[in-house]
């Protein structure tokens, strides 16, 4: 199934329920795109997306991609079975301005799955003293750009967060690491990420 053109409600619903497990709602103006084993929700305004299409993915499962405007750009988010795809940011876009650093490869999509996979290993293998510093502060800036990637497309990956956040304390403590431009979004997210932290402390063992 194809939409193309300005998207009403229902299309974008009707178009979510071809993929298997995708809870697709429409609350207070937005759509919700909540996928229960990432534990997260996209939440986008619907006059943002312009066209859906079904699409394949290696995995051969049911797939829908959105694609949402933002700005200039158009940026895609597949929905598949158990996952979202999105696009990185941009190292670019989050590096300060001037910043003389090595930017890494970045994939052209990341799945939700990944990147928690990714940014959770490096959160356990942080404290390794065998990490190279200059692929440590390049991942980092990979990672982040992951999770810029996300919260473009409307998702607030706050687990994923709190390990890059524990990640970059912990690095940031003995190799030198990018500075990153103001960005109240990732502000936000990090505020999200101390407000969990603050209530797992509170919470009875």
């Amino acid at each position: 199934m194809a939409y193309n053109g300005p998207m009403l409600s229902y299309q974008l619903t009707e178009a979510l329920a071809e993929v298997p497990g995708v809870e697709a709602t429409i609350r207070r103006g937005l759509l919700h795109i909540h996928v229960p084993e990432l534990g997260d929700t996209a939440s986008l305004d619907p006059d943002d997306v312009i066209e859906a299409n079904d699409v394949f993915v290696p995995t051969k499962k049911p797939a829908v991609q959105l694609d949402i405007k933002r700005g200039r750009e158009v940026v895609p988010l597949i929905v598949t079975v158990g996952d979202l795809v999105f696009t990185p940011t941009y190292a670019d876009s989050v590096l300060a301005p001037g910043a003389a650093f090595r930017v890494p490869a970045m994939p052209g999509l990341i799945a939700y799955s990944e990147m928690h996979r990714d940014v959770r290993a490096l959160g356990k293998a942080i404290d390794d003293p065998a990490l190279d510093p200059e692929t440590l502060a390049a991942t980092l800036l990979a990672h982040r750009c992951f999770l810029r990637g996300a919260t473009r497309v409307g998702l607030w990956p706050v687990r994923v967060a709190a390990w890059w956040e524990y990640s970059y304390a912990s690095a940031a403590r003995r190799i030198a690491l990018p500075d990153f431009r103001p960005d109240e979004e990732w502000d936000d997210l990090m505020a999200s990420v101390a407000e969990a932290r603050e209530q797992q402390s509170q919470s009875p063992v």
